[in-house]
């Protein structure tokens, strides 16, 4: 018989709450996503087989069973184990294959490419910082004084070079140029649902896919002072809108166009503020984006998060940050304050709170979408679905990203 309780690195004594901890820990750390072992998915599997004996085993269910049926009790619990083991790993296969499927993925690896490749640069940089201030100021001391740059900076460098065999070993893009060809011109002939983007056109290309939140129960644990604990269970909802070829097109242009508009705007824009910068760059991607719409008249595939709610939000982090800036009306210019950078933290935590105070007029509805939204949408709203989670950073980085992507 298997020793459960040393496969799931626990006592003989160990409770209920301390099983799961042990379960959670080591089914992290195994799981075939993240641990490459070859026998990461048998070990996963046994992982989630000794979690169901022991927790059965400690919720005292199990006791009663006669001597005769526990090996029958065990086969029992050992396939139940199993099934649900591949579920979840056959669910987070489906996310992971999702992932990659729209893209993020790709853009992700792309960042950590270009990473690797600025690090060796930004490390010979802090090494060589404090010898131009010693060169600069004829004096030996800035090399003391500002040793922790070159700490840093060798720090950076020699891990790097432990790292030197598997350096670019970043994993490979999903999309290939083959692949990415195939996307634009593969349709499907058989469509018959319409596009919901233009009018009279098939749902011949990719669909565009949301997913959606919904709570459905919040759990507080409080097991003594200092030990409080909220969780809360969820149900992920995905929401496919059918899509021509033109829309699809069109949508893949406008998503470059504006990330080469903030691009562009950080590099080019004569401004001195690089926030105010990159505020440009959203304004220019917004009106190009939006000229280009029009023009070949197509709906925006982020429509639903046009809402009074949002506007209000954007006009909060405008007046925000226009706080903490100067404007200088006679050389067009903008500089912003040494309150800048602590007024953008302080709202990106502020802006959780924000959106659910906005969300108590339930009358009001603020974040209902202004234009028409595809069937399937309007009545998932009307559910009190959400778009995203009303956490800190996340409802200011989610709704940006989704609006590029």
């Amino acid at each position: 018989m298997k020793n459960y309780y040393q496969i799931l690195e626990v006592s003989e004594n160990s409770s209920i709450e301390e099983i799961k901890q042990a379960y959670r820990k080591l089914a992290k750390q195994y799981h075939p996503d993240i641990n490459k072992l070859p026998d990461a998915y048998h070990r996963f599997i046994e992982i989630s087989e000794a979690y169901e004996v022991l927790f059965q085993r400690a919720a005292g269910k199990d006791k009663a069973q006669p001597q005769i049926d526990y090996e029958e009790f065990l086969n029992d619990v050992r396939e139940t184990a199993k099934k649900q083991a591949r579920m979840r790993y056959e669910k987070f296969e489906r996310q992971h294959k999702a992932l990659r499927e729209s893209g993020l993925y790709d853009v992700g690896l792309l960042f950590k490419y270009i990473g690797k490749i600025l690090l060796p640069i930004f490390s010979l940089g802090m090494i060589f910082i404090p010898l131009s201030v010693c060169i600069s100021e004829r004096s030996i001391f800035p090399f003391f004084y500002l040793c922790f740059f070159w700490l840093i900076g060798g720090f950076l460098l020699y891990n790097s070079y432990q790292e030197k065999d598997k350096y670019f070993n970043l994993g490979k893009f999903y999309y290939s140029y083959n692949k990415i060809k195939e996307l634009y011109i593969k349709t499907n002939e058989n469509a018959l649902d319409e596009c919901f983007y233009c009018n009279g056109l098939k749902a011949n290309s990719i669909p565009f896919k949301m997913e959606l939140i919904k709570v459905k129960e919040i759990k507080l644990r409080n097991n003594g002072p200092m030990q409080h604990q909220a969780g809360y269970n969820r149900k992920n909802i995905i929401i496919i809108f059918p899509r021509s070829q033109k829309a699809f097109i069109i949508h893949s242009i406008i998503s470059t166009l504006k990330l080469c508009c903030i691009l562009g705007s950080l590099l080019f824009l004569p401004i001195t503020s690089i926030v105010w910068r990159f505020i440009g760059g959203i304004l220019m991607g917004w009106i190009v984006s939006s000229a280009l719409l029009l023009f070949f008249q197509t709906r925006s595939k982020t429509a639903y998060m046009n809402s009074y709610g949002m506007m209000i939000k954007i006009i909060l982090w405008l007046s925000v940050i226009s706080y903490c800036s100067v404007f200088n009306l006679s050389t067009f210019n903008i500089y912003t304050t040494a309150l800048i950078n602590f007024g953008i933290v302080f709202y990106l935590f502020l802006d959780a709170f924000i959106e659910q105070i906005l969300k108590i007029p339930h009358k009001l509805n603020l974040f209902k979408p202004l234009p028409k939204q595809y069937i399937n949408l309007t009545k998932h709203f009307e559910e009190k679905c959400m778009l995203y989670l009303e956490i800190p950073f996340w409802t200011t980085i989610y709704p940006f990203v989704r609006w590029i992507f």
